[in-house]
């Protein structure tokens, strides 16, 4: 029988889950994981935010289990990656040390982009090309496997990955740049023209940023 908590692996973009349903409490966490995932993305009032995922978090603690909870937080540091913020890691490490999740760990390793100990096998099937990809330090095989992966938001994780690790083109860039505008996340929209901005910039094509420029002051 497929494992319960598939339903929050979906959360994660990690696997499909079998017909089974779920006990009550886990289909209500995964309920507030997605109503958080959306907010955050969309760039909704933090304190509306933080109250589903703290409902999540909740519903999960009702069954205990510190596997399902760790994934619950590895949802929050993956949305992390995605808009390139700081990864607040302290509490998925609490719930590590009291109950270690191969699978977890496996996927902790990944959004810390550590080459040197991640389990490729272990990884969620869309990450896989990606990871070798990185693994390679080639950022144009980087760009196209990142483009390649079909889940919209697994790809502005697989990106931030890659940027906050120094593996970055404008044709990263523009991949999530393009993938946050066709979602109407707002959130990771800003962040990515932000940094799309600063390359032409870099780059010497002022005309290029400069109308960057303005596109990111009439979203504000």
């Amino acid at each position: 029988m497929k494992k319960l908590f598939c339903f929050l692996f979906a959360a994660l973009l990690l696997a499909g889950c079998g017909a089974k349903p779920a006990p009550v409490w886990i289909a209500a966490s995964h309920k507030q994981l997605e109503t958080f995932k959306q907010d955050f993305l969309i760039d909704r009032e933090p304190t509306i935010t933080q109250i589903h995922f703290r409902k999540a978090l909740d519903e999960i603690k009702k069954g205990g289990d510190a596997g399902l909870l760790g994934k619950v937080w590895l949802t929050r540091m993956a949305l992390q990656v995605a808009v390139r913020e700081e990864l607040e890691e302290s509490e998925y490490l609490k719930t590590e040390a009291a109950e270690a999740a191969p699978a977890n760990r496996n996927f902790y390793r990944f959004l810390k982009g550590d080459v040197a100990t991640v389990d490729v096998s272990l990884l969620p099937e869309p990450y896989r090309p990606f990871w070798m990809a990185f693994s390679s330090g080639d950022a144009a095989k980087t760009a196209v496997s990142i483009a390649a992966i079909e889940d919209p938001l697994s790809r502005l994780i697989a990106a931030g990955l890659a940027v906050s690790h120094r593996l970055e083109n404008d044709a990263m860039l523009q991949i999530a740049v393009e993938t946050a505008s066709l979602n109407g996340w707002k959130r990771p929209l800003l962040v990515w023209l932000e940094r799309l901005q600063s390359s032409c910039e870099a780059a010497g094509d002022a005309a290029k940023a400069s109308t960057i420029r303005s596109r990111i002051e009439l979203m504000k």
